[in-house]
């Protein structure tokens, strides 16, 4: 674990992209109270127009900080569209080119973090590609040229590692048994997992972990499934959604990305997020009430507006589709 607790860094930095996920406008989030399953679908498909609507001429996404197309925005775009059904190959930019195309372009101009190596690999998987000959690059391998023998872990930190592990089993890969049984290792005694392996349990890395253990062959009745679940439900808003972490010195507000990463876990375990959430209300509510006139997700309630991040996160809740390939 000495090469996680060294890299603390790198959760503030993730803490602060998370708390600032909003292009702020003046508009007003649309009030929900129930989410039955067509208006989740009415919901996603708003989203996934307005998402359309933003693609770049290369065919990439914004992450919304910065101008032009971002690879792992773009990648989270590919997963939020193949799960409201569309067709990769047929989102065509003005130009005429397609999310893949930036993809691809992408893996021969720059090196890649092993975490957005996961990213791509779960892109190309999602849009029906062969992640193992993808661009010309066998992404699982890149995948598991990341994996640390000694620590057991996968990429930079447990985030990269679970997003590592989904990838792998989509791909039809076998991971190292050290790999999974180390996730394991580091769930806290809260039941939930911390972003760098140590420290305050966060609910993204925690439903990750969920998601990517049940990827790995875990069952849903498992001990460590059970735990983690139990952290989730533990520190559940009163509207139904998620914070990034309580307790937390960024506040406890509901964000869509946390709420749908919770879904995605609850669909990957098979539990309806409805009847799990009876007692404090429905996660995908919650979402729903996040979404804006023009059809994108925002962030947070606190900070209302179009934001891509926020969207391609929840469209695959809205959906119910988890991580994990069917």
């Amino acid at each position: 674990m000495s090469d996680l607790t060294k890299t603390q860094r790198g959760l503030s930095s993730r803490l602060m992209v998370l708390t600032a996920l909003v292009l702020s406008t003046s508009l007003t989030p649309l009030a929900v109270h129930g989410a039955s399953p067509s208006s989740t679908t009415e919901a996603g498909a708003k989203a996934v127009s307005w998402l359309i609507s933003k693609q770049e001429r290369d065919g990439g996404f914004s992450s919304g900080f910065a101008p032009g197309s971002d690879l792992s925005a773009t990648a989270d775009a590919v997963l939020a569209l193949a799960a409201a059904g569309k067709s990769i190959t047929q989102t065509r930019s003005s130009a005429g080119r397609t999310p893949l195309d930036f993809l691809t372009a992408q893996m021969t101009r720059r090196k890649l973090s092993t975490g957005q190596v996961a990213k791509l690999a779960l892109a190309a998987k999602a849009a029906g590609q062969n992640p193992a000959r993808f661009g010309f690059r066998n992404l699982p391998r890149m995948i598991l040229a990341g994996y640390n023998a000694e620590t057991g872990v996968i990429g930079e930190h447990v985030f990269s590692h679970g997003l590592a592990l989904i990838a792998l089993a989509n791909a039809g890969v076998k991971a190292p048994t050290k790999a999974i049984t180390t996730l394991e290792s580091l769930q806290d005694t809260s039941g939930g997992w911390a972003f760098m392996g140590s420290g305050t349990p966060d609910v993204d890395t925690t439903a990750l972990a969920i998601q990517a253990l049940i990827a790995s062959g875990r069952s849903p009745k498992d001990k460590v499934i059970e735990r983690g679940l139990g952290y989730l439900k533990s520190i559940q808003n009163d509207d139904g959604g998620f914070p990034y972490q309580n307790p937390s010195q960024y506040g406890t507000e509901t964000n869509a990305n946390s709420t749908a990463l919770v879904v995605q876990a609850l669909i990957a375990a098979g539990i309806e997020p409805e009847a799990w959430a009876a007692a404090k209300g429905n996660p995908l509510s919650a979402l729903i009430a996040l979404q804006q006139p023009s059809g994108s997700i925002a962030y947070q309630a606190s900070m209302p507006g179009d934001n891509t991040l926020a969207t391609v996160g929840a469209i695959p809740a809205l959906y119910r589709v988890s991580l994990i390939a069917k």
